[in-house]
């Protein structure tokens, strides 16, 4: 069955759709590998079917992810999320929708898969501005959930019957788990080994880090600086599930109303690096959306706007602001 299916695609590839843009993209930009079906590429450890020869609404996208072997995809980590987002801009997939597994369609705001698992909110997943974050459920019509182009592929709510692309995951009890690599654990910091995660007073360990978020101080970005000493800089985040770690933290410890500094800038213009000298990461997941005429991802201030923060209205995503700001500052301990 999933053999015939595989040959229907293929021959899907000399269709043109009702847009004019040729199907043969699916059968050109998404070939198997030697660790995945036909029709599924290796994305990270799972094997993912990029279906953009076909627009669906939700229901029935996932009707067609089980005709091959498959469920629709669900996002469950910033690793995971990673991996597909890069996996979308490589492969040309940008200006599309993709369905995701996951809906409050039982009950409002209550967001979960196929499986009953509890699908993640907040920062680093779902789209957030200036100061709202999705999803909205705008109109009260939206519990299906999406990547959506027009947000930078950050999750939104959607409705339901709207036809878009999806993505499938093939069935995970299927997998050779031995030729997959995992790729959702937190990377330990190699400091942390020495004191068996001890982290020194006032600093607290999260996402396999000794932070110190000081929340008694705002200062301006070179005082932020200097507060944290010759044993610390500046926090550093280039792993989303740091990102990830410290959102949670921030929530856990009713924090998040402060906006903190971290260790970036781009005081040459454009350039953005750490004090520690590690480039800055751009996109999704690590930078938030500005709504102006037009949706657009930060940083967008220009030669004003050369330091970077968290800030609490954007919901801790990456945000450019003037250096002269005052702002708690994030310490990570050196050792």
């Amino acid at each position: 069955m999933f053999l015939s299916l595989a040959s229907a695609f293929a021959l899907c590839s000399f269709i043109v759709g009702s847009n004019g843009e040729p199907l043969w993209s699916f059968a050109n930009l998404t070939s198997g590998d030697q660790f995945c079906p036909e029709g599924y590429s290796l994305v990270g450890s799972q094997c993912l079917m990029f279906v953009t020869f076909a627009l669906e609404n939700h229901r029935e996208a996932k009707q067609t992810c089980h005709s091959v072997s498959g469920e629709l995809l669900a996002i469950t980590t910033p690793t995971q999320f990673v991996h597909v987002v890069n996996h979308i801009h490589a492969y040309g997939y940008t200006g599309r929708q993709f369905w995701l597994d996951g809906s409050d369609a039982e009950k409002e705001g209550n967001w979960v898969t196929s499986s009953g698992q509890a699908v993640p909110r907040g920062t680093p997943f779902w789209a957030a501005f200036q100061d709202t974050q999705q999803p909205d459920n705008a109109h009260g019509a939206e519990h299906c959930l999406e990547m959506e182009s027009s947000e930078f592929f950050y999750l939104n709510d959607a409705v339901c019957e709207d036809k878009s692309n999806f993505i499938c995951q093939y069935n995970p009890q299927k997998q050779d788990k031995r030729d997959l690599t995992p790729t959702t654990q937190v990377p330990k910091a190699a400091h942390l080994e020495g004191y068996s995660s001890q982290c020194p007073t006032f600093y607290v360990e999260v996402g396999g880090l000794c932070l110190m978020f000081v929340t008694w101080a705002v200062e301006t970005w070179h005082e932020a600086q200097q507060t944290c000493g010759d044993s610390s800089d500046l926090l550093a985040i280039t792993d989303a599930e740091v990102l990830r770690a410290v959102y949670l933290y921030l929530h856990q410890e009713n924090i998040a109303d402060h906006s903190f500094w971290l260790g970036g800038s781009d005081s040459n213009e454009r350039n953005w690096v750490f004090t520690t000298g590690e480039s800055v990461p751009m996109g999704t997941p690590f930078w938030g959306l500005y709504r102006g005429d037009s949706v657009m991802q930060e940083p967008q201030g220009g030669t004003r706007e050369n330091c970077l923060m968290l800030h609490s209205g954007g919901s801790h995503y990456f945000r450019d602001v003037t250096c002269s700001m005052r702002l708690n500052p994030i310490c990570v301990y050196n050792g």
